[in-house]
């Protein structure tokens, strides 16, 4: 189509009347009249200031087909369209691929390491010897109900947890640490009735491990007074 052809067309095209595009370019509607008919043809101003009313390209107004309008125009050659197609497919495949690698990886380092203990959870090895001797054994009644304790152990160390235990003949028990000086645990322990009955259990622990040996029986005691059986 020519100039005056399409010029035409867009106006009515948007409902416009000569004398509306030519308020919009700024000339009379005597020269948009001349335009349509081809009887003038507007200079490089007017051309682009009637392009500018419609909203269309300077090309496109005046017949002139676009790049892309009719012609399609020389694309990239297809093998390489193809081959980045391809390239997209091949990082995919490998980054899934490389996905399953390791998840396969990770289930296969847990379940080969499932019998490995960790070495902040390993067992530690006990420190006690295997025997656990007691001597110069004795108590003394503080009252009725309370009587202090000595005895020496065979096991000796700072590092060791020394507990004394007293077991009624009703078989109530109560168990007491002991404290640890010069080679002598000592203390004093609260119990029912010291005209009970005890038998009386020493155990040394390392946290760990720990040995127990029962050193009295028959313990009673009062105020100032305590008698009991020492065991061998």
């Amino acid at each position: 189509m020519r100039f005056h052809e399409i010029l035409a067309r867009e106006r009515k095209a948007r409902g416009w009347s000569q004398e509306d595009l030519a308020g919009r370019v700024q000339v009379s509607r005597q020269a948009v009249s001349k335009w349509e008919t081809e009887d003038a043809m507007p200079d490089l101003p007017k051309l682009l200031a009637l392009a500018d009313a419609l909203g269309m390209s300077l090309d496109a107004l005046c017949g002139r087909a676009a790049p892309g309008e009719g012609e399609t125009p020389p694309g990239p050659p297809e093998a390489p369209q193809r081959a980045s197609k391809r390239s997209r497919w091949l990082w995919l495949v490998l980054c899934v691929l490389l996905a399953v690698c390791l998840a396969a990886g990770g289930i296969w380092w847990k379940w080969s390491r499932r019998d490995v203990v960790p070495a902040e959870e390993a067992p530690a090895e006990s420190t006690l010897p295997e025997t656990l001797t007691v001597s110069g054994v004795r108590f003394s009644g503080k009252s009725d109900y309370m009587v202090d304790y000595w005895f020496t152990p065979s096991i000796s160390g700072a590092d060791y947890l020394y507990q004394i235990t007293f077991t009624a003949r009703d078989g109530h028990a109560r168990t007491f640490d002991a404290s640890y000086s010069g080679g002598v645990c000592s203390g004093s322990a609260t119990l029912r009735g010291g005209w009970l009955g005890y038998a009386v259990t020493i155990s040394v622990g390392d946290g760990v491990n720990s040995r127990n040996l029962a050193v009295a029986d028959s313990l009673i005691f009062s105020e100032g007074d305590a008698d009991w059986r020492t065991l061998e």
